[in-house]
């Protein structure tokens, strides 16, 4: 199975991010741009990892979390 991991600054550190081979491009870059906003929030890498996870499988998965995780990925798409 491929790997495509890809370099991005995050709080001025090189970080990597895996894109999934069932990941469009499309899907990635709006994943990207999710983790930008994380990025404004001043939110730690790993947990922006995992919510740009969550945020991605609520929007094209149509998945079901608490509403406690539910609301954290709510107030950074609305930054």
């Amino acid at each position: 199975m491929e790997n495509n991991y890809i370099k991005i600054m995050y709080l001025n550190q090189e970080q990597l991010i895996l894109k999934y081979i069932s990941e469009s491009n499309n899907m990635f870059d709006q994943r990207l741009n999710f983790i930008k906003k994380a990025e404004e929030k001043n939110i730690y890498w790993n947990q922006a990892l995992k919510l740009s996870l969550v945020w991605y499988n609520i929007n094209f998965n149509k998945c079901k979390y608490n509403k406690e995780l539910y609301d954290k990925v709510q107030l950074i798409i609305k930054s």
